[in-house]
């Protein structure tokens, strides 16, 4: 249970859920998004190529263990969020279809670091006993944080006539805060290769005054 409440959990457990939810929210919206820029005059053209490029993400998992095994899980969860802002950059900046297609690109990437970067890093910390509440609980934040897509979808809708500028901008700037928790999570790792440094120096130490 302490493990569950660490500051490093909780941060992880923030950081997947508004992630997730964001990630719910553009597999959910992007069709409605595309038709307001013209897709359906295309036939939907470029939902099938948001559609047929989803499962790329598969190809990112040799530069996620690149990174991973080279600078660690703190610099993982930022490469999930400087994806996550590229994407959304080209969603708000932008209603050139074409142009949309290499936002496709980016999310297809930053769906492949956020499950394969997240899921892998809790087992780096907490331990068997509590790793399948863990995992659950992951999921649970993010499916209950989701739910703020529904006002948000409503909204875009009836509100703005199926503009979706002012929530894309909203998961957008929500990527900022998420560097932060990044950064925590990647401290926590850091803070106990030192403890583990320093514990196996003492028990050097001993070895060598006891001999």
């Amino acid at each position: 249970r302490r493990q569950l409440l660490s500051g490093q959990y909780i941060a992880l457990a923030s950081f997947f859920a508004f992630h997730q939810a964001r990630n719910i929210w553009i597999l959910t919206t992007t069709r409605d998004f595309l038709a307001y820029l013209g897709d359906d005059e295309t036939g939907n053209k470029y939902l099938s190529i948001f559609t047929l490029l989803t499962p790329v993400s598969v190809l990112g998992l040799p530069c996620v263990d690149a990174i991973l095994f080279k600078y660690g899980y703190g610099l993982g969860l930022q490469v999930v969020n400087v994806l996550g802002m590229a994407q959304g950059i080209i969603q708000v900046s932008s209603d050139n279809l074409n142009v949309q297609v290499v936002g496709f690109i980016f999310y297809s990437f930053y769906r492949c670091f956020l499950f394969s970067v997240s899921f892998s890093c809790l087992p780096a910390f907490l331990s068997g006993q509590v790793l399948g509440k863990g995992y659950g609980f992951l999921i649970l934040c993010g499916g209950v944080l989701g739910l703020v897509n529904i006002p948000l979808s409503n909204a875009a809708v009836n509100l703005l006539g199926g503009n979706f500028f002012v929530p894309n901008l909203l998961y957008l700037l929500g990527c900022i805060p998420c560097s932060c928790l990044a950064w925590r999570v990647g401290r926590g790792f850091k803070r106990e290769k030192k403890e583990g440094e320093l514990l196996a120096r003492l028990r050097q130490s001993k070895m060598l005054g006891a001999g």
